[in-house]
């Protein structure tokens, strides 16, 4: 090649001229369809003739052609919580096998909804995540859209989980080991899944008499946690135990006893949700209920297929576990 030749863009023509191949070929070995129609040693001496060239697929081309972008617009609150990077593992590992890549949208809470981080043409769909109503709705305007861990609307696919019933079988645990001062500590944000958890904590609880129940709204963030429970714990009575949104917001709790030389799991009990990887690892390990989080953005990815093939698929509801560790245990006489 002379200099010319090297600054000029590589064409499949190319590839089909130095292969001694027809460009029909070429388009159909680099689009991974000539198996059945090529010969093996035709397919890989095109493959390597690209390779040694330099060709690159137009992209742009090819999504016209195709109608599909090969991306995914996954829309979740903050990056901040490591909860949002197992639903982007499980929507990811579904779209490759799809041969679509996902995009991760962090909302900020303050800011509301923002631009998207692409066209919407640049688009396949997108999955919402843990938003409010009013964010989601801001989504909607001609693309595939599915919803995830939010209340399912008409028309729209949706993939939950039972928060609800994880609530309950915290208090139910805490209940039967005796615990009657139980604190929610709620996350300030609106998202209906946490809506959701206060809801079937005020109701269990107000079936419960006994049960001296309080809530104590609070950011996710572990300091903010700690120097806001220092104040409650410091008070009399205090509670013997706290259901607390995220396990990260646990680990919050666990600072304002230690500064308090109060025993986790002796002297306070601790619930967590989502059962992240800290929680194990904690000490004491945390009790916490065990949310799905890679099948809720697998489903999710599966919805979406699914929806751009024309079939909307009814809600699904998967369930959650509560996974019993030291940091919960029976209320000592003393307290």
């Amino acid at each position: 090649m002379n200099g010319n030749d090297q600054l000029r863009t590589i064409t499949s023509n190319d590839v089909a001229r130095v292969a001694d191949v027809s460009q029909s070929t070429v388009s159909l070995v680099l689009n991974g369809k000539w198996q059945g129609r090529i010969r093996e040693e035709t397919a890989r001496r095109v493959m390597a003739t690209a390779h040694d060239l330099g060709y690159r697929i137009n992209q742009s081309a090819r999504s016209l052609r195709l109608g599909s972008t090969g991306t995914v617009l996954l829309v979740v609150p903050t990056l901040v919580n490591p909860a949002f990077a197992a639903v982007h593992a499980g929507a990811a590992r579904v779209g490759a096998q799809n041969g679509l890549g996902v995009v991760v949208f962090p909302l900020s809470a303050e800011d509301g909804f923002g631009p998207f981080p692409a066209p919407r043409q640049a688009l396949d769909g997108v999955i919402a995540c843990s938003l409010s109503a009013e964010v989601v709705s801001g989504l909607r305007g001609g693309l595939p859209l599915v919803v995830l861990d939010d209340a399912p609307t008409p028309g729209t696919p949706a993939v939950t989980m039972d928060t609800g019933g994880g609530m309950a079988k915290a208090l139910a645990h805490l209940t039967e080991l005796g615990h009657r001062r139980i604190m929610h500590l709620r996350a300030r944000r609106r998202a209906w899944t946490l809506a959701r958890r206060a809801e079937v904590f005020d109701q269990c609880t107000l079936s419960h008499p006994q049960v001296r129940a309080d809530h104590l709204v609070c950011s996710f963030l572990p300091a903010e946690v700690r120097e806001r429970m220092v104040e409650v714990l410091s008070a009399s009575p205090r509670p013997t135990a706290v259901i607390c949104d995220d396990d990260n917001m646990a680990m919050g709790v666990y600072a304002a006893a230690r500064a308090l030389d109060l025993s986790i799991g002796e002297d306070l009990s601790v619930v967590g949700f989502n059962d992240l990887p800290v929680a194990a690892l904690s000490s004491p390990p945390l009790t916490t209920v065990r949310l799905p989080l890679g099948e809720l953005g697998s489903r999710g990815m599966r919805a979406l297929l699914d929806l751009r093939n024309g079939t909307v698929n009814e809600p699904v509801s998967l369930l959650t576990e509560l996974i019993v560790r030291s940091s919960v245990g029976r209320v000592s006489e003393d307290i």
